[in-house]
């Protein structure tokens, strides 16, 4: 038996590069991503609503840094 597969309402684009390598996403993943990242950015206050873009940089230092966790740097 073939199932097939519902529907979904696709409300975002959402591209992830590593490496500077596109990495392929289906709809859903997409959709995943980004609403993760819409709700963590909801929760701070000092952004305004709605984002219509949120850009993510995340780069490995290459030698761990002790810091305040409660200091912006």
């Amino acid at each position: 038996m073939v199932k097939k597969h519902r529907a979904m309402k696709k409300n975002y684009e959402t591209e992830l590069w590593v490496n500077d390598r596109k990495v392929p996403l289906n709809h859903f993943v997409q959709e995943v991503v980004a609403n993760i990242m819409v709700g963590f950015f909801k929760t701070l206050k000092e952004l305004e609503e709605p984002q219509q873009t949120i850009r993510i940089e995340i780069k490995r230092l290459a030698k761990p840094v002790g810091v305040d966790a409660h200091t912006y740097p």
